[in-house]
């Protein structure tokens, strides 16, 4: 079967918000969906099929999609630690050209565990990504990926036995770089998100790279799930974070899961450069003048009416204006959120 590398077009971050309240979760889902699709430059037209995350009592409603319109592409329903997962695989399958993923970012930290972020992506195939040319310098190829579930660590005495993370981290990580073609000499930006009760750097010694532990206390927002700290990772690609070391060639983002799950993504720009310096797209027409500003720099916007009029598929297939002004969005005016065709 003939297979696609998958590519990371768009991403897209709501704000911090409290996981008790639904209509801050259903207002979130749209702005972070609004701002991927505005990110990669495209409309819901575009879209192949969604994939609406659910984690414990949190789940992204399938409704808040039609928000952006009713065009008949399906929506998936898939558990949090393997919806990204399964958006790589439906692309690289080629099911899929284009998949809007949706998914939930959570405090690590048990004293702010009701915080979560909403995180949205926009993943396409190398077919999508030559049909639209202006994407290339953007994107961010998924080079390798891998999830591997626990590992049982055998012993001669059977009442000793249990989890063996190490090797189920080392199985994952093993599997990405050979799928990405690469050796661990290769990695030069290595990402670790894990619950609190999880050590998994422990089995990295071995790369010549020191990790940056993402999930750790201290931080502002120390995500569990990797999704917010991968829109990090693409920025940084892009040369959009300034403060991050530039010419990185490859990244490795390990995850892992509550259940003892591994999940690794290594990631490359698309068009094979390395990372680029701020100086050198400071002045590019990207996503950010689509956005109307750089949210690598840390500051997350409010979207407004005309950037969702601007990401909404054709009229036709778009709900009633109602659905629309419940959402109480702000007017910014002009059209600085129109999209740009570069």
């Amino acid at each position: 079967m003939r297979v696609s590398k998958t590519h990371i077009a768009g991403v897209g971050l709501s704000g911090i918000i409290e996981r008790t309240s639904d209509e801050a979760i259903n207002k979130c889902t749209i702005a972070a969906g609004t701002k991927a699709l505005l990110d990669a430059g495209i409309t819901y037209s575009d879209v192949d099929q969604s994939i609406a995350c659910f984690i414990d009592d949190l789940r992204i409603e399938r409704r808040n999609l039609d928000t952006f319109g009713l065009q008949g592409a399906p929506v998936f329903q898939v558990h949090n630690d393997t919806g990204l997962f399964s958006s790589i695989q439906a692309v690289a399958s080629r099911q899929s050209n284009c998949t809007l993923m949706i998914g939930f970012d959570r405090e690590v930290s048990p004293r702010s565990r009701n915080q979560v972020q909403i995180v949205a992506f926009v993943l396409v195939s190398d077919l999508f990504l030559t049909s639209h040319a202006y994407l290339k310098d953007g994107s961010i190829c998924v080079s390798g990926s891998a999830i591997t579930s626990t590992i049982f660590q055998r012993s001669l005495n059977l009442s000793q036995g249990g989890e063996n993370q190490s090797r189920t981290v080392k199985t994952a990580v093993a599997s990405a770089l050979r799928q990405a073609q690469i050796q661990q000499r290769d990695i030069q930006v290595l990402e670790i998100n894990y619950s609190s009760n999880r050590e998994p750097h422990k089995a990295l010694l071995d790369f010549d790279v020191a990790p940056q532990l993402s999930s750790k206390d201290g931080d502002s927002f120390a995500g569990a799930t990797g999704l917010a700290s991968l829109c990090n990772l693409v920025w940084q690609l892009r040369g959009w974070a300034g403060g991050q070391p530039s010419r990185a060639q490859n990244c490795l983002q390990l995850i892992l899961g509550s259940q003892g799950t591994a999940s690794v993504l290594i990631l490359r720009r698309s068009d094979g450069k390395s990372a680029l310096a701020w100086d050198e797209v400071k002045n590019v027409r990207d996503g950010r003048e689509r956005l109307g500003y750089n949210p690598a720099a840390g500051e997350i916007r409010d979207i407004s009416v005309e950037d969702l009029e601007a990401v909404r598929a054709k009229a036709e297939f778009t709900l009633a204006e109602d659905s629309v002004k419940r959402l109480q969005l702000p007017m910014k005016g002009g059209d600085r959120a129109a999209l740009a065709r570069l």
